[in-house]
């Protein structure tokens, strides 16, 4: 039986026209490719750019702007840290006289959130950056608080820190009503009671932002500034201020604090001090009087001779 003899130059000659075809491809491809990439290329480009100020030279924080300290750039690429028209400063005169919260490198932008004061001559920026004003905002204010340094951390404390707020009262109860016999009433409403201190953190983590001598500028909303107004108005409370830890931002339930002079003998067993026994007493021995001293002998007399034990004992 013979077998069928195939030649194998027509299977190469295939394979060789496919090779070639999907060279042509390939190529076809590449050239296509690159020819858009160049298109690209010279075409102008199309990135946004911002207008903004920046620093002239280095600034330093709070220190008041001059105008040289400003330059305008018209060619800042645009990118999400600097889209926000809120933040952006386009004009540098809106920036004279203002504080810087933070030093400021040359050439780098600056924005209304790198600011201590939104208005020239002021110290402080009430705001956080990236808080604004809407409808159903919280209506943040700063108010004044009167705090020696004795009860302000040693007067250690800065701008910047975040501080829980103490109050001390002396609550002052109505006297009770005079009985038929004309002696005061123990009514129930002030007979386990009376006016004493009482103390209790009010206001827990809010920022100081700015400080001079013993007057400490606290944010705050509208209601609890109204509450420490009055209270500072009416001589009615002493405040004092506990640093918080940086990293602490937690809200205690305050429900179970609250301090008065009792509570705190009361906690630590802390002894009372009792009326001395009421008795008779005798009466300490009267002091023997005092012997006088010898008077000297006059001139001339004869000195009597010691006696015998005095003379045996020398």
């Amino acid at each position: 039986m013979e077998m069928e003899y195939k030649d194998p130059s027509r299977r190469n000659r295939w394979i060789i026209v496919l090779g070639v075809v999907f060279a042509v491809v390939a190529g076809a491809g590449s050239y296509l490719v690159l020819t858009r990439a160049q298109q690209q290329a010279s075409q102008p480009s199309t990135s946004k750019v911002i207008t903004g100020v920046v620093a002239a030279r280095p600034l330093l924080a709070h220190k008041p702007l001059v105008r040289d300290d400003l330059a305008v750039r018209k060619d800042i690429p645009a990118d999400i840290t600097n889209v926000n028209t809120a933040l952006l400063v386009t004009n540098p005169d809106d920036l004279v006289g203002v504080l810087l919260a933070v030093d400021v490198a040359p050439g780098q932008l600056i924005t209304r959130n790198l600011l201590a004061s939104d208005v020239a001559g002021g110290e402080f920026q009430i705001l956080a950056p990236g808080e604004s004003v809407a409808p159903d905002s919280e209506m943040w204010r700063a108010v004044a608080l009167t705090v020696g340094d004795d009860r302000a951390v040693g007067g250690m404390l800065q701008a910047g820190m975040h501080v829980d707020v103490v109050m001390t009262v002396t609550p002052v109860l109505p006297s009770a009503a005079p009985s038929a016999s004309g002696q005061p009433s123990a009514s129930p409403r002030n007979f386990n009671y009376y006016s004493d201190a009482t103390t209790k953190i009010t206001y827990q983590d809010m920022k100081i932002l700015a400080k001079s001598g013993s007057f400490y500028i606290l944010k705050t909303t509208l209601r609890v500034a109204e509450e420490i107004s009055h209270m500072q108005a009416a001589g009615a409370a002493q405040f004092s201020l506990i640093l918080r830890p940086g990293l602490d931002s937690r809200i205690v339930d305050l429900s179970t604090f609250g301090e008065t002079t009792n509570r705190i003998l009361q906690r630590y067993g802390v002894l009372l001090p009792q009326a001395f026994p009421v008795g008779t007493y005798p009466s300490p021995p009267p002091i023997p009087a005092i012997t006088p001293a010898p008077t000297p002998a006059p001139s001339g007399s004869q000195v009597p001779s010691p006696s015998p034990s005095a003379s045996a004992s020398g």
